[in-house]
């Protein structure tokens, strides 16, 4: 059997045995830990260059994975340094933080956007950094949207442009800090449900927890990397289009029974849960009243290795 095939073969393996570690919470890691690890695939590609025979190569490129993770383990778990950033500078600066354990002042933040009844569509471009992320279900009367942010990798800017009765609103992370110690932002997102809505969430590697079933959402799109993705869609509107991007991802959609729902896939290495749905063709799937359903969600998937459940409420 050849390097190339057993490598990536026990490689997959290892990935999978980290989601099921993780899942049931045998063990804790972020994303970010292995973003930091990228610098191993040049190594990895340089062991498949050096000119020896294959057995060799797998021990050597196995014994770098562990050497990698035990090295990048136990430098999260010192007590106090933390490493960041600075996009205004573009450099790394490295900081000592004398209390880990809970946020100070300048980790919380937030951000109020007010309501103007004029205002009939608006579209949220948002970006988010490692850790969690979650829309609710409390719905706002007064305001358009409150961001509230409690995390240390880094503050939120918030642009908006109003062209007639459309509002474009854009969260950025202005300065991020990617600490060493499992810390990330928790965010929280209340919106007014009277616009018609259209998201643009580019979450990176973070965990997603959005219940968008009061909103009129007219276009969803999510791009995500290693990341957990949670949708609950609603009926408010006649067609409502989803579009998710994901690479190492677990995805669950939830949409409700009254909606005709359309699924369209691409996948590679991924487990699929479409119950209630109908297969047309290979990644095409369709529920039964989607011809004659008042509301149709057309949901389109590209993922890698991942995992995907669909499900009706």
């Amino acid at each position: 059997m050849s390097y190339r095939k057993l490598f990536w073969g026990i490689l997959l393996v290892i990935i999978g045995v980290l989601f099921i570690l993780k899942n049931t919470g045998v063990i804790f890691f972020d994303w970010w830990t292995i973003v930091r690890l990228w610098p191993l695939l040049l190594i990895l590609w340089g062991i498949a260059l050096v000119p020896i025979k294959d057995y060799i190569k797998m021990i050597l490129s196995l014994a770098a994975i562990a050497i990698a993770f035990l090295i990048v383990t136990k430098y999260d778990h010192r007590e106090r340094p933390f490493m960041s950033w600075n996009k205004n500078h573009h450099d790394w600066n490295i900081d000592i933080d004398d209390n880990d354990s809970t946020y100070n002042d300048s980790d919380v933040q937030e951000l109020v956007q007010s309501y103007d009844s004029t205002v009939k569509t608006v579209s949220l471009n948002f970006d988010a950094a490692a850790g969690d992320y979650r829309i609710t279900d409390s719905l706002l009367s007064d305001k358009l949207l409150v961001f509230n942010k409690r995390g240390n990798i880094g503050d939120y800017s918030m642009t908006t442009q109003d062209e007639g009765s459309h509002k474009t609103i854009n969260l950025n992370i202005e300065e991020s800090h990617v600490r060493l110690e499992n810390k990330g932002n928790e965010v929280k997102l209340l919106l007014n449900p009277e616009p018609t809505w259209e998201f643009k969430f580019d979450i990176g590697a973070a965990n997603i927890d959005f219940d968008l079933s009061p909103y009129k959402v007219e276009n969803l799109n999510v791009e995500g990397g290693a990341s957990s993705i949670n949708l609950k869609l609603g009926d408010k509107l006649p067609i409502s289009n989803v579009k998710v991007n994901a690479g190492a991802a677990s995805i669950e959609i939830d949409v409700p029974k009254s909606a005709g729902v359309e699924i369209k896939t691409e996948t590679v290495l991924t487990s699929r849960n479409f119950e209630g749905f109908n297969k047309i063709s290979k990644g095409h799937y369709k529920t039964e009243n989607f011809a004659t359903a008042a509301s149709r969600i057309i949901i389109e998937v590209d993922a890698g290795v991942s995992s995907l459940n669909i499900s009706r409420y």
